[in-house]
C-alpha cells in the first residue's frame, strides 16, 4: 500500500509539470461577414420608369400673325353691332395681341375709330418705345392731326425719351413751332409748351 501511494504521488507530480509546460491555445478570431453594398434591383427594359419626365417646352408666346389672320379678326370687330367707342376698345385690345403687318393694319383702324375723348386708347401705344416702329409711325401721323391739347403732353414725353423712334421728328416739329431749339433744356421746353397751351385756351 505504501508503495502504491508513492507511485500515485509521483504520477500526479509529473502530470502537473507536463500540464504547466503546455502552450495555451489562442482563442479563435471570429470574422464578421463583409458588408455587402446594397444594389438597386435590375429593372426590365419593359418596366415603367419611375423618373419624373421633364415638362414639354412651352409653345412660343408670340407666334407670328399673318395678315390674313389679322384681317379676319379686324373684320369681325368692324362687322359687330357695337357702338364705335366699343369697337375702338376692341381694336385697342387686338393691337396688343397682333404683330407684324397685321398689327399695323389694326392700328390704322384704331386711329380712325378713336375720338379725342378716348385718345387714351392710343396714347399708351404711342409713347411706348418698344412698340412696333411701323405702328408708332401710324399713331404719330394721326397725332399730328389732333388738337394741341392732346399733342403737347405726348410731344413732351417723346422729346424726353431718346430711345423713342419719333424722338428726332418730334424735336424738329417743336423747334419749328417754338421758333427755337432748346436742346436738352427740358425745363425751357416745358415752359414753352405751357405758354403755347395757354394761348390755345385763350383763343377758344
Amino acid at each position: 500500500m505504501l508503495a502504491a501511494s508513492v507511485i500515485l504521488i509521483v504520477a500526479l507530480y509529473f502530470g502537473w509539470q507536463w500540464a504547466g509546460q503546455e502552450t495555451a491555445r489562442p482563442n479563435p478570431t471570429v470574422q464578421k461577414p463583409a458588408t455587402v453594398a446594397t444594389q438597386e434591383p435590375i429593372k426590365s427594359p419593359d418596366a415603367p420608369s419611375t423618373t419624373t419626365p421633364a415638362p414639354p417646352m412651352a409653345a412660343a408666346a408670340n407666334q407670328l400673325t399673318t395678315v390674313e389672320e389679322g384681317d379676319l379678326k379686324i373684320d369681325e370687330i368692324l362687322r359687330s353691332e357695337k357702338e364705335i367707342p366699343a369697337m375702338a376698345r376692341d381694336l385697342h385690345e387686338l393691337v396688343k395681341k397682333l404683330n407684324s403687318e397685321a398689327q399695323v393694319n389694326a392700328s390704322r383702324h384704331l386711329v380712325n375709330l378713336t375720338g379725342d375723348e378716348d385718345y387714351g386708347l392710343i396714347a399708351g401705344f404711342l409713347v411706348d418705345d418698344k412698340m412696333n416702329p411701323e405702328v408708332t409711325e401710324v399713331l404719330f401721323s394721326d397725332l399730328m392731326n389732333r388738337n394741341r391739347e392732346l399733342q403737347m403732353p405726348l410731344f413732351m414725353n417723346i422729346l424726353k425719351n431718346k430711345r423713342h423712334p419719333q424722338n428726332e421728328e418730334v424735336r424738329n416739329v417743336l423747334t419749328v413751332l417754338a421758333g427755337e431749339d432748346f436742346g436738352e433744356n427740358f425745363a425751357a421746353w416745358d415752359k414753352w409748351a405751357a405758354e403755347e397751351l395757354a394761348k390755345e385756351k385763350a383763343q377758344e
